[in-house]
């Protein structure tokens, strides 16, 4: 009878490798010892019930304890989970199906309402004179078609008003005048005098000392030059007037953007001050150039204002729905776990049977749903809460399975992890903008593990102030790095913590901030100023799954603080950035 000892170390595919090698020497040393003929196993495995990491491939007595070995599932050699429909439900594992669907992404930034440029008028004189009385004096005043603006004495006006008179009592006598009255009155138009106001001189019978200036445009004064008693000659510009309903408003896209952005595309703005209501808008304007530094392009977007709610100046938050015209393979985000190498989804078979499937993944989606590339088909079930077990159990019998079978899929297609365009050189500036970042975000962790919110605001604010120059360097190859890591976005999740109130809205606005951290720390690296003493944690509890930053020290939950301080299912150190050659 053979006698093979083989430990499996039951926690995790990691380890799977050296299990793999140690087995694989157990199982020659024991075929050793009987010599070289072998007896032809039927398949099944043997087990002991209180030593579970000793399999062999006969029945017999356990080499331990001596009991008799017990016949190993052999569902435990397959890639299928088994779990009893009564656990299942106790654990609360549930599915959703995968489906085929339009590929959508929304694009969120933020503008500044500005003067729609084709709207912008300026009354300019283009005679000689002097402002006796304005109308309109003051800025931002409503003004309509033929409102009167100001009194203007001009000589050269009332020398036209003169000729018109002179020109129409000549007619009288000589008919032939006509030309000459054709003229006069050409000639006030073209300075600006509207018809009803020729009417008005020739019922009267004498000039005017002084002509109304009547405003040809509709909207509000923007910029005014004119004051009582003022001198103004030829070619000044007293008023400038804005058609206000409708307005521009500018925003900025990534470069890796662009594709998702087309002129006519809808837009939807919305404003701090008018909270709830939505405005719509149309992509009107896609500069031809970008700015070299921040690989940023701006973008024009027109919306109506009728009402003048929307006031040149204002801040605004931009969403862009980009609807692709084709269609792919969708389910849950949730549905897919990130194991570091390679991503998995569970499918489920029925009877409580699940199959881990290893997919690729391609855009996410801004309904929580997620691209899939490969791996699953529609109409397929898929696991969206209670994957931890599951996939607890899979790397069990994944382990399992290597050392029994000596071959996996994975071992001879290994998978290529992929990782930031550039993650082992850091450029020094960006090396102590993060360090400075981090400094900041550890104070806020620590302080509210300890339900403390001293300092948290200066410390958010710290942090934000450094984005900046963070985003302001550029990393050797990769000059997309901080855009296509979302660094950016780090300023306004630290400034929604300075102004969270409250140490329950401030830990939900710190979840944010540390996801994105997380994610930003893992592209890049730790700076060199915490030398690799910086990991990942995972608290299962917090809003169904939250991370953080810490030290090498013991785990303080910034979450739950003394509620649950060493709340934490697992733990990772994160790799140290390169510094560049100086």
């Amino acid at each position: 009878m053979w006698l093979v000892v083989v430990f499996v170390l039951l926690l995790g595919v990691t380890f799977a490798g050296p299990i793999k090698t140690a087995g694989a020497k157990l199982w020659k040393a024991g075929a050793g010892l009987f010599g070289e003929e072998k007896k032809e196993s039927n398949g099944q495995f043997y087990t002991c019930g209180m030593h579970p990491w000793v399999i062999l491939p006969e029945p017999g007595d356990c080499p331990i304890c001596h009991m008799e070995l017990t016949p190993l599932d052999p569902a435990k050699f397959t890639g299928e989970v088994a779990i009893d429909p009564v656990v299942t439900q106790n654990i609360g594992i549930r599915v959703a199906p995968v489906e085929m669907g339009p590929i959508t992404q929304t694009i969120r930034t933020v503008g500044t309402v500005g003067t729609d440029e084709t709207r912008v008028r300026d009354i300019n004189l283009k005679v000689d004179g002097w402002i006796e009385k304005l109308h309109v004096d003051y800025l931002g005043a409503p003004v309509a078609v033929d409102q009167p603006l100001f009194d203007l004495y001009s000589p050269d006006l009332y020398a036209a008003q003169s000729e018109l008179l002179s020109a129409l009592g000549g007619r009288r006598s000589l008919p032939s005048n006509d030309r000459l009255v054709e003229s006069a009155r050409t000639r006030l138009k073209f300075l600006d005098v509207s018809d009803a106001q020729i009417e008005a001189l020739i019922q009267r019978g004498e000039p005017g000392k002084t002509m109304t200036i009547l405003s040809p445009y509709e909207g509000v004064v923007v910029e005014k030059q004119a004051n009582e008693g003022m001198h103004v000659a030829p070619g000044t510009k007293v008023f400038r007037i804005a058609d206000l309903s409708r307005v521009w408003v500018s925003v900025t896209v990534y470069e890796y953007q662009l594709p998702l952005v087309k002129l006519g595309q809808r837009a939807i703005m919305t404003l701090p001050y008018a909270p709830g209501r939505d405005f719509e808008g149309t992509v009107t304007y896609i500069d031809p150039t970008l700015d070299p530094r921040t690989r940023e392009v701006q973008v024009r977007l027109e919306f109506d204002n009728a009402d003048l709610t929307l006031k040149p100046g204002m801040f605004a938050s931009i969403y862009l729905e980009n609807t692709s015209s084709s269609m792919g393979i969708l389910t849950s985000r949730s549905a897919v776990l990130t194991t570091g190498a390679r991503s998995v989804a569970f499918v489920s078979l029925g009877e409580g049977k699940f199959e881990p499937r290893a997919v690729k993944v391609g855009l996410e989606l801004d309904d929580g749903r997620i691209e899939i590339l490969e791996g699953l088909k529609p109409g397929e079930q898929v696991v969206v809460s209670g994957q931890f077990l599951l996939d607890s159990e899979a790397k069990t019998r994944e382990a399992l399975a290597r050392m029994i079978e000596g071959d996996l899929a994975a071992d001879q297609k290994p998978v290529v992890v992929a990782v930031a365009e550039v993650k082992d050189v850091l450029p020094a500036a960006a090396q102590t903008a993060l360090g400075q970042m981090l400094d900041a975000y550890l104070t806020i962790a620590d302080r509210l593990a300890s339900d403390s919110t001293d300092g948290v605001a200066d410390s958010a604010r710290s942090l934000a102030a450094h984005v900046a120059e963070l985003v302001a360097t550029e990393v050797p190859g990769a000059p997309h790095f901080w855009h296509m890591n979302h660094a950016a976005d780090l300023e306004a999740l630290a400034t929604a913590v300075a102004d969270a109130d409250g140490l329950a809205d401030i830990r939900t606005a710190f979840r944010a901030l540390s996801e994105a951290m997380s994610a930003l720390v893992g592209a890049t690296g730790v700076p060199a100023s915490h030398e690799a003493a910086v990991h990942v944690l995972h608290c299962p509890m917090y809003m169904g799954g939250s991370v953080w930053l810490q030290g090498d020290s013991d785990v303080r939950n910034p979450f739950y603080g003394s509620e649950m301080l060493t709340c934490s299912d697992s733990r990772k150190a994160l790799p140290a950035a390169a510094a560049a050659a100086p």
